[in-house]
């Protein structure tokens, strides 16, 4: 990247993306300076949600933007996902009590689904 952020210093949402009135609506910063299209979206090369530095946005599908989040390890995961309903105390916990207790058991514990509490042992959730 060869030049640096422009920050947008008009008025953010609580991401600290620049929100703007166009066309008799709310519309993202970003959006409107890269005049991405119903249905487009537009990434942040830089990361910087308050940008508007053309050359730091990406036009592109949902798709892209959900493997460039992976990609760069942003998604939200253990605690931080929105969902959550345990801490990775308790999962160490559940992890802990697997071959001691039935996965029903634990569940009961821990008030959440036997498929969680297997997931959880299986790694296939809450990866290690």
């Amino acid at each position: 990247m060869s030049s640096d952020c422009i920050l947008w210093t008009k008025a953010k949402n609580k991401a600290g993306y620049g929100i703007t009135w166009a066309n008799n609506k709310w519309e993202y910063a970003h959006r409107a300076v890269a005049k991405a299209k119903k249905g487009e979206v537009v990434m942040h090369s830089c990361d910087n949600p308050s940008c508007v530095n053309p050359e730091h946005l990406i036009i592109g599908t949902h798709k892209q933007n959900s493997f460039d989040m992976v990609r760069k390890n942003r998604q939200a995961k253990g605690e931080q996902a929105g969902n959550s309903k345990l801490t990775q105390e308790q999962v160490t916990e559940i992890r802990k009590l697997k071959q001691k207790l039935s996965s029903r058991k634990v569940a009961s514990l821990f008030s959440i689904s036997k498929t969680n509490v297997l997931d959880i042992w299986n790694n296939k959730i809450w990866k290690i």
